[in-house]
């Protein structure tokens, strides 16, 4: 029996822990992109490029890097896979 409440158990804890591992794409924005590229993500001159409408992939740019000489240049390592995803969003969002 206790080979039966072993899944159930680890299952009903998983469900649990959905909701905190959902990243609300525009909180997690603000908290680590807006600094340099701004709430809007107008850019900021002489400093982070202009990110609200661009076509550039930011899942790629945050998980891979982006350009020499840029912030970027090495991922961002501290994101997890939700926050990326949560991220990316947010940014095809902005007009």
């Amino acid at each position: 029996m206790k080979v039966r409440i072993l899944p159930a158990t680890l299952l009903s804890l998983s469900l649990l822990a959905i909701p905190v591992m959902a990243q609300d794409g525009a909180a997690s924005f603000k908290t680590r992109c807006a600094p340099c590229h701004g709430d809007q993500g107008q850019g900021k001159p002489n400093g982070a490029p202009k990110v609200a409408g661009s076509t550039k992939d930011v899942s790629t740019v945050l998980t891979k890097g982006g350009l020499a000489k840029a912030p970027h240049i090495k991922p961002m390592n501290t994101l997890n896979a939700a926050q990326i995803s949560a991220i990316s969003a947010y940014v095809k969002t902005l007009k």
